[in-house]
Formats: structure tokens, C-alpha cells, sequence
């Protein structure tokens, strides 16, 4: 324990000028050529033989020498960013206009590899196979299906996902059991109307003003057709409508997602969704057309015992105070295929809130911010975990 917490500290410097890079050269979804390289060359330089799969990502093994009948424990990180303008004003702001590390990726990709260093050092403290995913395509939810599909899972007997979290105090991990991260879907309906002058509305069917009208009725499933008992989020995040402030709007088309942790409701939204929209619709005298309607990932559940033995890595490496309480979150990962594929999998919060850092600001916003001082935990305690998981 005390050696991978001196590791980490040591590799902090590291990690920090990793993350910067990574930073300042973001890469959108399945387009990480550049941060995969990156990996594949610091892995190298640590005498490692990395993967490149799934086209942008990185895999690659560290054998344990130890005596002792060995296992297999994946540890993962994303390295995908978002398309969001940053407005931070820091040396090592996004080099690429509307595109932004804005939900820590960088740090992920970057304590994962202070892992691999530390890891590296201690093979004599473990018997079996560390194995390091770092994946593309979170953000589109694409990337864990793929990595699970290219056979990177077969024969791994748990896995440990880590998110740097804003709304986890810097300086805390948070690893409870049950439901952590949401089920989510993404959803385009196109609303068709007729053309028109706008003096003149009587003439045409405004699809704008339909659609309007389904983004309110929308929000009545969640306050009174599912119980609320169980957290249920329909949000419309994109609209658009009309070519011109004098015309009436003959198509429009409104997209967004619904997240959710009760599978049952999950599987039931997308209908009631279609009632409702249909029918509206119909009343505005449009027609509606479902283009896109698709689960992107499961809810993120972590096993009882699962999270007991990560409670008891983390209090052995930072302290019993350093466990955090942090409730669920609705979120979606993707991360939670892999979770499904290995049912001995955690996903845990690391936390990087820090108010007088600015880190505490919500993610995928352009000012979100990494408290730099949560690298070394996060790398100490993917480490630790995987090294006790093979010892256990």
C-alpha cells in the first residue's frame, strides 16, 4: 500500500503533464488517433507491447510475477472529448475550436497510464494479468460494446472503471453499492407540417409550433404516468424548426434522452413517448415520423460485495475518511456493457470538487475544470485495486 501511494506522488508531475497534453489536443469520438498514439508510446517507453484495437484504442497486459494461480482484472479509461467551447482562460487550453475535454477523460486516460507506471514496478506483488483498456467512443456510447466485441473481455475475471467526478470532493472516493450511473437513450422525432407565409399561419401547419407543444406534453410522462419512485429524466436538448422568420415552418425535428435505472420503465418510455408525440402532432395537424430511437447504455450497478472490497482498498490507501457518500447519478456510461459482460466490475467516483480551484462546475460545461491533485489518487487506486484483486 505504501509503495503505490509513494508511486503515485512520484508519477504525479507525470500525469499532470500527460493531462495537459491531452488536453490542449482534444479528439472527437472515434477519432483518437493522436491520444491512442500517445498511450501506445508511453506504454513503450515502460517496456510494454500495447494494442492498438477497435481502430482508436489501446489495449495492453502487465504480468504480475508472483507466485500463485493468476486471474485477469481490466481497468479502464475513455479518451474521447466533446464538442463544447472552452472558455477556461489556462496555458493548456483546447488548441482545437469546439472541441473540449470537458468531462475528464484526460485525467482518466492520464492516471490510468500513472497506473501502468506504478504497476510496472510492483509485478513481484501480484501473480496473474493486469490488463489496461483505454477506450474510444464513450461520449457516443460506442467504444465499450467494441472493445467487448474484439474479444477484450473474454476470459477477464472483473474490471474497474473510474470517473473523476465534480460532485465528489477532492480528495474522496466514492464506491457504493447499487445503482451509480443510468440507463440512457437517445431519441429524433421529425414533425411534418405545411409551408406557409407567416401573415398568413391559416394557410399552412406550423410543424414548429407542434413541436413546441410535443417538448411540453413530453414532460407529463415524467410527473404523472411512471411513479416517482423511481428517478425518471426526459429532456429535449436540441430543437430545430423553420428556414425563415417570415415562413411558416413546414418540418421540424426534436431530439434528446431519457435516463432512467428501473429497466422495466426504461423499456416502456419509448411507447408512451410515441402516444404522446404522435398524437399531439395530430392535433397540430402534423404528422410525425420516429428517425432515431436507440438504448445507449445500461444502468451502472455495482455488486455488494464488490463495493465492500473496494471500500476496504481505498481505506487502506487514503484513510476511512476519504470513503464519500455520493448518490446516484443519472448520467449514462458506457462502461456499463462491460460491466454486464463481467459481473465482479466497479465503477468508481473520484473525487476532484474544489471550490477554490473552480473544479466543482458541472460536466460537459466549457469551464469545466480537473483538480490536478486527484491524479495520484486515481492511479493509486486503480493499482491497488487490480493488485489485491489478483492477491485476493
Amino acid at each position: 500500500m505504501e509503495k503505490t501511494v509513494t508511486l503515485a506522488q512520484k508519477y504525479k508531475d507525470y500525469m499532470i503533464a500527460l493531462r495537459r497534453e491531452f488536453h490542449q489536443n482534444p479528439e472527437a469520438s472515434g477519432e483518437e488517433y493522436n491520444t491512442s498514439r500517445r498511450v501506445a508510446e508511453e506504454l513503450k517507453v515502460m517496456g510494454l507491447s500495447p494494442n492498438i484495437v477497435c481502430k482508436t484504442g489501446v489495449a495492453v497486459d502487465i504480468e504480475g510475477t508472483g507466485t500463485g494461480k493468476g486471474k485477469t482484472v481490466a481497468l479502464r479509461a475513455d479518451m474521447d472529448a466533446l464538442s463544447v467551447q472552452e472558455i477556461n482562460d489556462v496555458p493548456y487550453k483546447s488548441k482545437v475550436d469546439g472541441l473540449m475535454h470537458a468531462c475528464g477523460h484526460d485525467g482518466h486516460t492520464a492516471s490510468l497510464l500513472g497506473a501502468a507506471r506504478i504497476l510496472s514496478e510492483c509485478r513481484d506483488q501480484f501473480s496473474g494479468v493486469v490488463r489496461l483498456l483505454f477506450q474510444p467512443a464513450e461520449e457516443i456510447a460506442v467504444g465499450a460494446p467494441a472493445m467487448i466485441e474484439a474479444g477484450l473481455l473474454d476470459g477477464v475475471d472483473g474490471t474497474l472503471g473510474i470517473h473523476l467526478w465534480s460532485g465528489v470532493k477532492s480528495g474522496t472516493i466514492s464506491v457504493e453499492a447499487g445503482p451509480r450511473m443510468a440507463a440512457a437513450n437517445i431519441f429524433k422525432y421529425k414533425i411534418i407540417g405545411k409551408p406557409g407565409h407567416g401573415a398568413l399561419p391559416h394557410e399552412g401547419v406550423d410543424a414548429g409550433l407542434a413541436a413546441s407543444a410535443i417538448v411540453l406534453n413530453l414532460q407529463s410522462l415524467v410527473s404523472r404516468e411512471f411513479t416517482a419512485l423511481a428517478p425518471l429524466v426526459i429532456t429535449v436538448g436540441r430543437i430545430e424548426s423553420g428556414t425563415r422568420w417570415n415562413v411558416i415552418a413546414s418540418e421540424a425535428t426534436i431530439e434528446g434522452t431519457v435516463r432512467c435505472f428501473d429497466p422495466d420503465i426504461f423499456r416502456q418510455v419509448p411507447d408512451v413517448m410515441w402516444r404522446v408525440i404522435r398524437d399531439t402532432a395530430a392535433a397540430y395537424r402534423c404528422e410525425a415520423e420516429a428517425v432515431d430511437v436507440r438504448a445507449i447504455t445500461l444502468p451502472c450497478v455495482n455488486p455488494e460485495a464488490t463495493s465492500q472490497f473496494a471500500a476496504d482498498v481505498a481505506k487502506k490507501l487514503f484513510g476511512e475518511q476519504a470513503v464519500a457518500l455520493f448518490p446516484l447519478q443519472m448520467g449514462g456510461e458506457d462502461y456499463s456493457f462491460m460491466m454486464e459482460k463481467v459481473p465482479d466490475s466497479l465503477i468508481a467516483f473520484v473525487g476532484i470538487g474544489n471550490p477554490e480551484k473552480g473544479s466543482d462546475v458541472p460536466h460537459h460545461a466549457g469551464n469545466f475544470q480537473i483538480d490536478e491533485d486527484a491524479l495520484p489518487m486515481s492511479a493509486a487506486f486503480y493499482a491497488q485495486y487490480a493488485i489485491d484483486f489478483l492477491n485476493r
